[in-house]
């Protein structure tokens, strides 16, 4: 399977984005542990926004926390009412 930034970049927001949240040197480092690749800031910064507007990521003084998904029970009463 091929990875693409996005998705390192939320495996790794998901890996360690748990409680405060992930800083950007944090996700870099992991990026770089995990898939022995060193990307720079800004593709990382960029890949970011995409997941913020993808909806599966969000932002929070300058941390980055997964977005919570949410169960069939939750997506079936949004569309269809209690």
């Amino acid at each position: 399977m091929v990875m693409t930034v996005d998705d390192w970049v939320l495996e790794a927001v998901e890996a360690l984005g748990r409680g405060n949240g992930a800083t950007l040197r944090q996700i870099q480092r992991h990026i770089d542990e995990f898939h022995y690749e060193e990307l720079a800031v800004d593709t990382i910064e960029v890949s970011l926004e995409r997941l913020v507007k993808l909806g599966k990521v969000v932002g929070q003084a300058n941390r980055w926390l997964p977005v919570k998904k949410t169960s069939k029970e939750e997506v079936l009463k949004k569309l269809f009412g209690e």
